[in-house]
């Protein structure tokens, strides 16, 4: 897998386009640049893991849970990050070989 990251020029950029990139950018305490990464992520189905904690909270904050279904919720996220662990394992002994 190729860990190079890509430079983007955008062009054709519009003065009205361009700030209010700049206005939201600034209104979350982020760079241009920064702004526009996550802009792109978003619309192309990438959340980062703050936008991902946040949708979980505000669902979690709009929905009551059973204690039970809370209880298999955990044992779940404990098998799954055992599994991607073990996984990982496997896959840097593979590479190694």
């Amino acid at each position: 897998m190729n860990n190079t990251t890509l430079q983007l020029t955008v062009r054709g950029l519009d003065p009205v386009t361009k700030d209010a990139l700049i206005k939201k950018a600034n209104q979350q305490g982020l760079s241009l640049n920064r702004y526009a990464l996550k802009t792109l992520q978003n619309s192309a189905g990438i959340e980062d893991s703050d936008s991902r904690y946040r949708s979980l909270k505000q669902f979690l904050n709009t929905h009551s849970i059973h204690k039970a279904d809370v209880k298999a919720f955990d044992e779940a996220i404990a098998w799954s990050d055992k599994s991607s662990t073990e996984k990982q394992h496997r896959e840097e002994h593979e590479a190694r070989i």
